[in-house]
C-alpha cells in the first residue's frame, strides 16, 4: 500500500511539474496543459507541485488532514483553496492531481472500499491460523502453503491479495515477470533450503542481526528504504526540482510495479513461510538454532524454531524486499548512468529492537558502494531474519531488475515527450 501511495503522490507531483517543462509530458494530459515559457519559473513549479502533493496526500490519508494542511501552509499555500484562477500554478497542481487520483481509484487496489484496500479476490488460506510461538503440526492441512499466524491475539489476514491483479504502470500485465516455482515439499531441494535456514539461525552474527533489523523498515516499509536511496542520490548529485520530479516519479513507479509483480507471484504460489514449514518439518527432532531474544544458540525441539524478526501477513515466494530493491537499484542505475551509490549506516551498539541493549555488542557499519550491493543486502536480510527462503531472494532481485528496466524505459518516454 505504501508503494502505491508513494507512486500516486509522485505521479501527481511529476504531472504538475511536467506542465512547466519544455519537453516532458504528463501521464494523464500529455503535453496539453504545457505552460508558456514565461511561466516556467521555479516558483510556479514549486507552487504547482505543492498543491498536487497536498491533494494526493489528503486523498490517501484523510485522517492526517491537519498535518497535511499545515505542510501546505508552511509552503505558502492555502489548503482551503477550491477555485483557483484557471491555468494558475495552483489550478495546474489540483487539475493534474485530480486526474491521477481518478485514474488510480479504478486501478483495482480497492482504496475506496469498505474497508479500504479490502480483499476483492475472495482469498481463503488452505491452513487454519496458528498461534505464534505454539505451533501445532496436527492443525496443518497443507504444509507447503501459507499459514496465517495469530500474533498477540490478532489473526493475520493476507494483506491486499488484490494487488496481484492491480493495474501496473509499465508492466504489460501484473504477471509479466515471474520466478521459478518453489521446491516441492517434501523434496531434496526443500530439505536443503530448510537446512540452510537452520544453519543461518544457529550462527547468527551481530552483523547478520543488524542487517536483518536495518532492512526491516517497520516505520516506513520496504519502499520507504528506497526513498532513502533516492534522497541520498539527490543530495549527492546536487538535484533541484527538475531532476527530483523525474527521479522520484520513476523510482516510485518502479516500486509500485514491483509490488504488483511480486504480489502476483505470491498469489500464484501461495507458498509457506519458514515460520511454519520449518517447525512442521523438524517437529520431534533436536536442532540447534537461535533460541529467542538474549538466548543465543540453543538446542531445541524443531517444532519450536522461530524467525529472528516478525513475520508479515502474506505468503513467502517471492520476497517483496528483494523485488522492491532490485527494481529501485535498476531504475537508479539507469537514471544516474552508474551503479555507484556510496551511502552507509552505523547501527549503534545495543540498538537492536529484538535484543535491546544486547545487540550488536559494538557498532556495525553497513556500507553500499553500489545500488546492486544495497539491493543484495536488502534481499539477504530477509533470509537472515528467517522469514524468507533463498529461493525467494535472488530470483526476486532479478525480477526486480527486469521491472526496473521496463519502468525506466516507460518513464523516459514521458521525460523526453515521446510517449504516445
Amino acid at each position: 500500500m505504501n508503494a502505491r501511495a508513494l507512486a500516486i503522490v509522485h505521479n501527481a507531483i511529476y504531472d504538475a511539474w511536467a506542465c512547466y517543462d519544455r519537453q516532458a509530458v504528463g501521464t494523464r494530459f500529455g503535453g496539453s496543459l504545457r505552460r508558456p515559457r514565461a511561466e516556467r519559473t521555479l516558483d510556479n513549479k514549486n507552487e504547482a507541485i505543492s498543491y498536487a502533493a497536498h491533494l494526493a496526500l489528503l486523498d490517501l490519508y484523510p485522517e492526517y488532514k491537519v498535518a497535511i494542511d499545515s505542510m501546505l501552509r508552511s509552503l505558502g499555500g492555502d489548503p482551503e483553496l477550491t477555485d483557483p484562477r484557471p491555468y494558475s500554478p495552483a489550478w495546474i497542481g489540483l487539475r493534474t492531481a485530480r486526474a491521477v487520483l481518478d485514474h488510480r481509484h479504478a486501478d483495482g487496489a480497492n482504496q475506496l472500499g469498505t474497508p479500504a484496500y479490502g480483499d476483492t479476490t475472495g482469498y481463503q488460506p488452505r491452513n487454519s491460523p496458528q498461534t505464534a510461538g505454539t505451533f501445532d503440526p496436527a492443525a496443518v492441512t497443507d504444509p507447503a502453503h501459507w499459514t496465517p499466524l495469530i500474533v498477540n491475539g490478532k489473526t493475520q489476514r493476507y494483506l491486499t491479495p488484490q494487488f496481484a491483479v492491480m493495474q501496473p504502470f509499465a508492466l504489460s500485465s501484473p504477471d509479466q515477470f515471474t520466478v521459478p516455482a518453489p521446491p516441492a515439499y517434501p523434496s531434496v531441494r526443500m530439505t536443503a533450503a530448510i537446512e540452510e535456514l537452520l544453519d543461518i539461525s544457529a550462527n547468527l552474527t551481530d552483523e547478520h542481526k543488524a542487517i536483518a533489523e536495518f532492512w526491516l523498515n517497520d516505520d516506513v516499509t520496504p519502499p520507504g528504504a528506497q526513498q532513502m536511496w533516492g534522497r541520498y542520490v539527490s543530495a549527492r548529485d546536487g538535484h533541484g526540482v527538475d531532476e527530483d520530479a523525474k527521479l522520484f516519479f520513476g523510482l516510485n513507479m518502479a516500486e509500485c510495479d514491483a509490488a504488483i509483480g511480486s504480489w502476483a507471484v505470491k498469489r500464484s504460489y501461495d507458498f509457506a513461510r519458514p515460520s511454519t514449514l520449518v517447525p512442521y518439518d523438524r517437529r520431534g527432532q533436536q536442532i540447534r538454532a537461535w533460541g529467542g531474544p538474549g538466548q543465543g544458540t540453543v538446542t531445541m525441539d524443531g517444532v519450536n524454531w522461530q524467525a529472528y524478526v516478525a513475520v508479515p501477513p502474506f505468503p513467502a515466494t517471492v520476497s517483496g524486499h528483494s523485488t522492491f530493491s532490485g527494481a529501485a537499484a535498476e531504475f537508479l542505475r539507469r537514471f544516474t548512468g552508474s551503479d555507484s551509490f556510496g551511502d552507509s549506516y552505523r547501527f549503534k551498539a545495543g540498538a537492536s529492537t529484538v535484543e535491546p541493549g544486547l545487540t550488536p555488542r559494538t557498532d556495525v557499519v553497513l556500507h553500499w558502494a553500489t545500488f546492486s550491493e544495497a539491493a543484495h543486502q536488502a534481499g539477504i536480510s530477509r533470509v537472515y531474519g528467517g522469514m524468507h527462503w533463498s529461493f525467494d531472494n535472488e530470483p526476486g532481485i532479478e525480477m526486480g531488475h527486469r521491472i526496473g528496466k521496463v519502468v525506466h524505459c516507460q518513464a523516459t518516454r514521458y521525460f523526453t515527450g515521446s510517449h504516445r
